[in-house]
C-alpha cells in the first residue's frame, strides 16, 4: 500500500569490495587452519584431495563467519570497512531475528548454483534473492551518504 520509494541500496562496486575484505578474512582463516593440520598430521594429501578439502573448509568457514558475525553483530568486517549496513526496506535496522534469515536465505542464494546472486545483474534495484526475501538491503551506513546523494550534492552547489 502506498508509493514505492527507491532504495538507496550502496553500488555494486561497494558490495564486491565488502565480499572481497571478507573473502580475504576468511582465506587467511583458512591457510591457517591448513597450515596447522599439515604440521600437526604430518601428512600431505593428494592435490586434488587437497583442492577439494580447501574448497569445502572455505565454505564451511564463510558460512560460520557470515552467520557469527551478521546475526550477532549485524556487521562483518568487509561491511564496517566499505561503509555499508544491513537495513530494512523501510529504512529501519534489521534486528536479530530478520540478519539470521538473511543469512538462511544467502545460503540459498549460494547453493542454487550461485544464481541468486547472479540475479542482482538482472534485477532493477540490483537486488539479490536474499535481498529480496528477507526485504533487505545493504546501504551506506549512518554518517556514509551513498554516491548517488554526494552527485545530486555536487551538481546541487553547481
Amino acid at each position: 500500500p502506498g508509493i514505492d520509494v527507491p532504495l538507496k541500496n550502496a553500488p555494486l562496486a561497494r558490495r564486491i569490495s565488502s565480499a572481497a575484505i571478507d573473502s580475504a578474512i576468511v582465506a587467511a582463516a583458512c591457510a591457517s587452519f591448513g597450515f596447522i593440520f599439515w604440521e600437526v598430521a604430518g601428512i600431505q594429501p593428494p592435490r586434488i584431495q587437497s583442492v577439494g578439502l580447501a574448497a569445502g573448509f572455505f565454505g564451511l568457514f564463510w558460512a560460520a563467519y557470515q552467520y557469527l558475525l551478521l546475526v550477532h553483530s549485524g556487521s562483518t568486517l568487509g561491511l564496517r570497512l566499505a561503509g555499508l549496513a544491513l537495513t530494512r526496506f523501510d529504512g529501519s535496522p534489521a534486528h536479530r531475528k530478520l540478519r539470521r534469515w538473511r543469512v538462511f536465505a544467502s545460503f540459498l542464494s549460494a547453493i542454487s548454483l550461485g544464481m541468486g546472486y547472479v540475479w542482482v545483474f538482472l534485477d532493477e534495484d540490483s537486488l539479490c534473492w536474499h535481498d529480496r526475501i528477507t526485504r533487505t538491503y545493504l546501504g551506506p551506513a549512518a554518517g556514509q551518504s551513498s554516491s548517488a546523494e554526494k552527485n545530486e550534492a555536487v551538481s546541487s552547489r553547481s
